[in-house]
């Protein structure tokens, strides 16, 4: 059975997720939104994992409230950076994921602390993470999984598509910090 640990927001937080989720994306073959009826609740995935027994993910539970209070874990405010929409992959193809980024910081930022902790707590299980993890880890708060309309694919899909090899080069930016000429490429001809 697969159990998860989630970063939740305050209770009375949690109404406006619910709501953006339900006002903007239920008119678009939703297959997930955020719900008030209990179906699903926001939150911050840290780690899941796959386990055959409740006691066992119990143990891997009170183990990770164990090195929390170790590290002396307070709650904290996740660094939101935008709204993504991430096309699924998989069982979730043909599916966009409507998504609260967040910004992962270096490995000792907040989140990332409770991250690694989670993972060093079911390796000690010998039990595996489920979702992204480590370098791959990419954390977010879903609002929505849709069927994006053609009216709402802001973007071309050809921008994903055979992008070829990014090079190099060093150049100058302009006042509004665009990169605005090349002064040279990698590597140097010497």
């Amino acid at each position: 059975m697969p159990y998860t640990i989630v970063l939740t927001p305050p209770e009375g937080q949690i109404p406006k997720y619910e709501e953006v989720s339900q006002t903007l994306y239920s008119h678009y073959e939703p297959r997930y939104l955020l719900s008030a009826e209990g179906k699903s609740f926001p939150h911050i995935t840290v780690v899941q994992f796959d386990c055959d027994s409740d006691e066992l993910a119990y143990r891997v539970w009170i183990e990770m409230c164990d090195k929390m209070e170790e590290k002396e874990f307070q709650p904290f405010v996740p660094p939101f950076t935008g709204v993504s929409f991430v096309d699924g992959v998989g069982p979730y193809n043909g599916t966009t994921w409507v998504e609260l980024s967040v910004a992962r910081g270096n490995e000792t930022s907040p989140i990332m602390k409770v991250h690694h902790a989670a993972l060093e707590v079911l390796k000690s299980f010998q039990l595996q993470p489920l979702n992204a993890s480590g370098n791959n880890y990419r954390p977010h708060l879903t609002l929505a999984r849709i069927v994006m309309p053609k009216q709402m694919e802001v973007w071309a899909k050809t921008l994903f598509e055979n992008t070829g090899h990014f090079g190099l080069e060093f150049g100058v930016s302009d006042e509004k910090w665009q990169f605005a000429r090349s002064m040279g490429t990698y590597p140097v001809e010497k």
